[in-house]
């Protein structure tokens, strides 16, 4: 949630876009209306999923050799080309997570920016990253059958949250849209104001809301 927060506040277009559907959509909604009935939110939520995934990488072990093909060549330390890699039984593999989500050749050009219009029909954002086989084309809730089992609830709770938060409040930065935040080191790569004395800080330059 406090990646929601920040992007919204460096984004006021979008913030204010968002707020006019949740203001629009009129009650509460249920599950089914946070999934199917209000396509901004979930754009947004999409977005701030892809760009600041939970976990960065994760690790799994090859439980018997395998030959994983290549989607191009790729230059070996001797200088040869190959279009495949052999995977040893036993091997670890680390899968990066926010690199797949951000990675120009599947995510266009503009990979890294805060974009919710990649997700709304007609953007051509998420064409490339369709070959990904992720929930929704992300790799935040990791892929295969140890696929994070609670992705639905995750999704929904977030947009509950956000639903309710961006219809009451506005959020802005203290200091003004050029504070430089960076990933706090750690499990779970938080928010932190460059030069905040400890991870999780509040200082001044944090995003503000103000009803």
């Amino acid at each position: 949630m406090p990646w929601a927060y920040i992007e919204l506040a460096r984004n006021p277009d979008i913030q204010t876009k968002l707020r006019d559907e949740c203001l629009g959509f009129g009650p509460t909604p249920s599950s089914d209306d946070l999934t199917n009935k209000l396509p901004y939110l979930d754009a947004v939520v999409n977005e701030v999923l892809r760009l600041h995934p939970a976990a960065k990488e994760i690790e799994r072990v090859a439980i018997q050799e395998d030959v994983i093909p290549l989607s191009e060549p790729l230059r070996t330390a001797t200088g040869d080309f190959t279009e495949s890699v052999c995977i040893p039984k036993g091997t670890v593999v680390v899968i990066p997570l926010t690199a797949l989500n951000c990675s120009v050749s599947m995510w266009g050009p503009d990979a890294k920016t805060f974009k919710p219009s990649r997700w709304l029909e007609g953007d051509e954002g998420t064409h490339g990253a369709r070959t990904l086989q992720g929930y929704r084309h992300l790799m935040t809730f990791h892929d295969g059958a140890r696929m994070c089992l609670g992705r639905l609830f995750a999704f929904t709770e977030f947009k509950a949250v956000l639903f309710v938060l961006v219809r009451n409040f506005v959020f802005e930065m203290a200091d003004g849209l050029g504070v430089p935040i960076v990933e706090s080191l750690g499990t779970v790569p938080r928010p932190r104001i460059v030069g905040s004395a400890e991870v999780g800080s509040a200082s001044s330059g944090a995003p503000l809301w103000h009803s």
